[in-house]
């Protein structure tokens, strides 16, 4: 699994490619509580192949990581990368 960690304050975002499961993954929490995960998303749960897809969930959060992150994790997913943790601040 690749993990692609954003942290600003309170608020730390979690994405990244699944590589056994094929699939990416979004979890958000703010101050340790989690806010949203794909796991509770009838849309993404483990079925999410498009990291895309959480773009419009983070803006609803006012939420605005780098777009690296994005790119990044696009690239793991065709490559199948795993064991992979990237931090942004």
């Amino acid at each position: 699994m690749s993990q692609h960690i954003y942290k600003h304050g309170d608020v730390e975002v979690r994405m990244g490619y699944d590589r056994p499961l094929d699939f990416v993954f979004c979890t958000v929490a703010v101050r340790g509580e989690i806010e949203y995960s794909n796991l509770g998303d009838p849309n993404a749960g483990t079925e999410c192949q498009d990291v895309e897809y959480y773009r419009p969930i983070l803006e609803t959060l006012s939420i605005q990581v780098p777009d690296a992150m994005f790119m990044e994790i696009k690239e793991d997913q065709i490559n199948r990368v795993g064991n992979r943790v990237r931090i942004y601040e």
